[in-house]
């Protein structure tokens, strides 16, 4: 019997490379364990087609359920609604930016359940970064990408009025946020790595999978991961000290590393999504010399 459903958050207004990147890092990586699938789309006529999503039919196992949401609705509204409907015992949801990066990532998600008893909520990353002066350091919290908890646990949760992006900030990270109210529970949130190492918030600083080192152990990338990977020494160092405090040590990262997982991220593929950036460089170019205002033909990149 299936026990999860992937909650999977897709806008129509982002550039579609990011979900063609999200469905062939799907592929590509083998679960380890069956699941359902609910596409959230935003932004969509109910009878609308989501691109690519006919390459999912390989996958084995697999039932795919697409849900429409109008996008004005903020993501942690979506998925509220979308863990409503659901009758698996565990949620993951994913962001539009999320990509995964090793195979059975899903069995190691259950294992932490499965081995840890007073297991509440796992992530693939997390941090004690604070939201405003409302939650002292360290804030320990499960970051809102690539989390699984139990799905009624979800459901019973406060998430606040959520209609504004801020909302969903304040359920991730604030006062009364989504880990603080597990941990309100007796239960504990766990972070995974990629390699099937269980670390609870004491430790995670040494998963070195969220703003740390190289991030060797994440498991599931996303906006906020790529950001770290491809920062420069001063970002990164800030980026560190402000999800682990101000004794934590960044390292500066190479150059060419940095080059070419920017490149990797944003056309993951490759010259298909390159023309198109180019030609829109060109035009941008040719508009400005004729003295006429610049327009841009790509969409928004997910946030």
């Amino acid at each position: 019997m299936t026990r999860i459903t992937v909650i999977f958050l897709w806008r129509k207004i982002n550039d579609t490379r990011y979900l063609c990147a999200f469905l062939g890092s799907l592929k590509d990586n083998p679960a380890g364990s069956s699941y359902d699938l609910v596409i959230a789309a935003k932004g969509y006529d109910p009878n609308e087609p989501i691109p690519y999503t006919d390459s999912l039919a390989t996958l084995p196992n697999l039932n795919i359920k697409i849900m429409h949401f109008p996008d004005e609705v903020p993501p942690t509204a979506v998925i509220r609604q979308a863990a409503a409907a659901c009758t698996t015992e565990f949620i993951l949801p994913l962001i539009s930016w999320s990509r995964i990066l090793a195979p059975n990532w899903l069995s190691l998600y259950l294992a932490a359940f499965d081995s840890i008893p007073d297991c509440g909520i796992v992530g693939a990353s997390g941090g004690y970064e604070c939201l405003n002066e409302d939650t002292p350091f360290p804030n320990v919290g499960i970051r809102s990408n690539a989390f699984m908890v139990r799905t009624e646990i979800f459901n019973s949760l406060d998430a606040g009025p959520q209609v504004t992006q801020l909302d969903g900030s304040s359920f991730e990270a604030g006062p009364n946020g989504m880990t603080k109210q597990i941990v309100a529970k007796g239960l504990r949130p766990v972070i995974v790595d990629r390699f099937g190492g269980h670390w609870f918030p004491e430790d995670w600083p040494k998963s070195q999978t969220f703003r740390l080192a190289e991030q060797e152990g994440l498991l599931i990338a996303d906006n906020r991961t790529i950001q770290y990977t491809c920062g420069s020494r001063r970002k990164r160092a800030r980026l560190v000290k402000r999800c682990w405090g101000a004794d934590a040590r960044s390292v500066p990262g190479s150059p060419w590393r940095k080059f070419i997982e920017w490149l990797k991220w944003h056309y993951p593929r490759g010259p298909i999504d390159m023309i198109p950036d180019v030609w829109d460089k060109v035009i941008s170019f040719a508009r400005k010399v004729m003295g006429r205002p610049t327009s841009s033909s790509k969409k928004a990149f997910p946030s």
